[in-house]
């Protein structure tokens, strides 16, 4: 490692000679830049510098590209503006402070149903006064304050319900609103587009057992989306009912518009009735992931639409290390037909930008061929193809293998590591005058992203579970399974298990990077199952999913 440490070592050298990386920004560096998340992170940067005036926040303020809460907070912080520093302090403030706030604007702003399902009811009383103004909001604390709230609630409209039962916390769902719900009333919670939400708060809590058998016998509207009827299929399968599983899954198959949600809705269908016709039907799908994988595997078929295309020689003339370059070009084949994209894709036939072609290419077909790509070999030939197949796997779904990319909460490059995650990996590793810019050079990123690896390996097992720590952090990997409902012995696991990953983000990533270690570890010249993965995934104690 330390060898590779001494590369890193020249690389800083190397980048101290660069303009953009280290002249320290004024004004005058944003005025060229298009808008984009690069440079959104180089305004919340300057931002966070404790000499930027509040002259230079308004300035920067109308160059933002999306902005967010966290971005508007530190505006606020820095503006001379009024209204936006009432507005930040009254977001933050908890119920005990709004409790004794009488500014009426300040409480429609702060206030909220969480916040107000997080009161004793014996302060109800008093938060209702406050709150008499708003009409809407003062029908749902005199709800909350009745002797039972639930009987009082079934009698109010589905968006009445939908409105306190999805925006109050876990616990007062828990205490207050675990109740059976009558078939009729379910069915007319359905017809509110809040039901989407209500069917997810519902089934990923394991403590509202008398709500969820409620939904067993639902007639969903045509307002029910495609994930909700998967959830309702998984729910129906929890309580034995695989009739109604099968029902829910076709339906979900049928709403869908995204080919992945299809292809496990039928897989599921498959796990239910073990009728391999729902696994034939899946060969007509042009997506790689892992139902798609399995079933490939388990008819004993190849996979034929992965493109891994290579090429020779560096781009005369794009700057893949540079932030802005890639954003520029987007917004140059935005204006563009498919044919013009294709041809202007053939302009980055060149090794160092193989990631801008496939990515261009994908574009073109629509999605329907899947690039895998692997750039910059020269960077990773050192490693196990254990090792190689999962960092590409991961490269592939943070960035798709785009050196400079930025991301919307601020993660750089390739492998899309946030700042404070950088900055702790180049503390640890003793280097100094570490400059972020540096994640936007592949050979960094991957020597940053083998040390991370290292460390994930250390405490982890299994690439679902490298990949949900990668995403969502290891502490929240490791909550995951010492909560010990999930990846243990039982029916339909572990793809139950996989399914149910509280934290959306991470459980579709870790799905993601599965399919792609599968494939990447195929190219490199491995002999590998996903369904071997899938049963490694399941173990006696929960303790063996952590190395020693």
């Amino acid at each position: 490692m330390r060898s590779n440490f001494f590369v890193i070592g020249l690389f800083f050298y190397v980048t101290t000679l660069t303009l953009w990386a280290n002249t320290p920004l004024t004004l005058d560096f944003f005025k060229d830049k298009p808008q984009c998340l690069a440079k959104d992170f180089y305004i919340y940067s300057y931002l966070e510098r404790p000499e930027t005036t509040p002259e230079e926040a308004n300035q920067l303020f109308g160059m933002v590209y999306l902005m967010n809460m966290r971005f508007f907070y530190l505006f606020a912080e820095k503006m001379d503006n009024e209204d936006f520093k009432k507005i930040s302090k009254c977001l933050k403030m908890d119920i005990t402070a709004l409790l004794k706030e009488d500014d009426h604007e300040c409480l429609s702003i702060g206030m909220s149903v969480s916040k107000a399902t997080s009161l004793p009811k014996s302060q109800l009383k008093i938060l209702m006064e406050k709150m008499r103004f708003n009409r809407e909001f003062s029908r749902l604390l005199t709800l909350m304050s009745k002797e039972n709230v639930f009987n009082a609630l079934i009698q109010e409209d589905a968006h009445t319900f939908l409105t306190l039962f999805n925006g109050s916390i876990s616990a007062y769902k828990e205490a207050v609103l675990n109740h059976p719900i009558p078939a009729a009333k379910m069915n007319a919670l359905s017809q509110s587009s809040k039901f989407n939400a209500f069917v997810n708060t519902v089934i990923q809590n394991d403590k509202l057992t008398l709500v969820q058998k409620s939904l067993l016998h639902v007639e969903p509207s045509s307002h029910v989306n495609a994930k909700a009827l998967f959830l309702l299929g998984l729910n129906a399968l929890k309580y034995k009912d695989k009739k109604q599983a099968i029902r829910f899954f076709e339906l979900s198959n049928e709403r869908a518009t995204k080919r992945e949600a299809k292809d496990k809705a039928l897989f599921w269908q498959y796990l239910v009735t073990k009728d391999k016709h729902y696994l034939q039907t899946m060969m007509e799908s042009y997506d790689i992931n892992i139902y798609t994988l399995y079933a490939h595997e388990i008819l004993n078929m190849p996979i034929k639409n992965i493109v891994s295309p290579s090429f020779e020689g560096n781009h005369p003339t794009f700057d893949v290390s540079d932030p802005f370059a890639w954003p520029k070009e987007m917004e140059k084949i935005s204006k563009m037909s498919a044919d013009e994209i294709a041809s202007e894709a053939n302009t980055f036939k060149f090794a160092n930008t193989l990631p801008h072609y496939s990515y261009l290419m994908e574009r073109v077909m629509r999605y329907q061929a899947n690039f895998y790509p692997i750039p910059y070999p020269e960077y990773i030939s050192d490693y196990s193809n254990q090792r190689k197949a999962l960092m590409l796997a991961i490269a592939r779904q943070e960035s798709r293998f785009l050196p400079s990319v930025v991301s919307t909460s601020y993660a750089l490059g390739m492998m899309q590591f946030m700042p404070f995650v950088a900055r702790d990996i180049a503390k640890k590793e003793h280097l100094e005058n570490f400059a972020l810019e540096a994640m936007f050079n592949p050979h960094i990123a991957y020597l940053f992203a083998n040390i991370h690896l290292n460390f994930l390996e250390r405490n982890l097992m299994h690439p679902v579970l490298i990949a949900y720590a990668y995403n969502g952090g290891i502490g929240f990997t490791k909550r995951l399974l010492q909560g010990g409902e999930l990846f243990q012995k039982g029916p339909y696991e572990p793809f139950r298990s996989m399914e149910l990953v509280s934290y959306e983000e991470s459980r579709e990533y870790g799905k993601k990077v599965l399919a792609n270690y599968v494939v990447y570890m195929t190219l490199l010249g491995e002999d590998v199952s996903i369904k071997n993965l899938f049963e490694n995934l399941l173990i006696p104690s929960r303790s063996d999913h952590f190395r020693n």
